[in-house]
């Protein structure tokens, strides 16, 4: 139970840190939106965020600011409640933006290994991001429910069904191919009255940030 409760408070300070999203950054630079009529809001004389529809432009593909993305993935899991050894998890998340805000909807599938599973968890949370033109980070944290059946004994092992509210939190960091697909890590942990897990899965990423080519001589500045 301390490992996960460690976990979550270094995700829970990174998700502090980040803000909805920041400045696409392109070798250093900061990328002007191509849309100039629609200037970044402000609020009392002080630059916010741009508007939920801007794009900007990278090698002349334009690409959309805020934009959804879908993980999936697999890897491993451990039950700290019950001590159990490494299992398989595996799962898909699908992330979306309401605005300048995002949000997280998935499940996640876990057991002693790949094709045995007993527990069943779908989520839905609130995020931050960060990212460039080769990294993705983000961190969500929200709320879960969680069914499957709890180990017994040796001999009625998982028989005991369980439906169980809970909490959930993941971490994600991408290394980009191209700046709408890569591949990375995502840590997560969910926690409720029956069990706490925590693992790793490998993931792939795909963003919708591709809007179309962008057939002038724009610059970034």
């Amino acid at each position: 139970m301390k490992k996960f409760h460690f976990i979550l408070f270094i995700l829970i300070c990174g998700f502090t840190k980040l803000s909805a999203q920041t400045d696409t950054v392109i070798n250093g630079k900061h990328y002007q939106i191509v849309d100039d009529k629609k200037p970044a809001e402000t609020i009392k004389g002080k630059k916010t965020l741009p508007p939920a529809d801007s794009t900007f432009v990278i090698n002349n593909k334009k690409m959309k600011y805020y934009n959804n993305w879908l993980t999936l993935g697999g890897g491993i899991q451990q039950n700290l409640t019950y001590n159990r050894k490494y299992g398989f998890a595996g799962g898909v998340d699908f992330q979306f933006h309401i605005k300048q805000q995002y949000f997280q909807l998935g499940t996640v599938i876990t057991g002693e290994k790949f094709g045995s599973y007993d527990n069943y968890n779908f989520h839905l949370g609130y995020g931050k991001r960060y990212e460039d033109k080769d990294f993705h980070v983000a961190v969500f944290i929200g709320i879960s429910y969680s069914t499957g059946y709890a180990f017994v004994d040796s001999t009625h092992r998982y028989e005991r069904e369980f439906k169980e509210p809970g909490a959930y939190i993941e971490g994600q960091i991408i290394k980009k191919i191209s700046y709408d697909v890569g591949a990375g890590v995502s840590i997560f942990g969910d926690y409720n009255q029956e069990q706490a897990i925590i693992g790793g899965r490998f993931i792939i990423y795909f963003s919708s940030a591709y809007k179309g080519i962008y057939n002038s001589q724009y610059r970034g500045k």
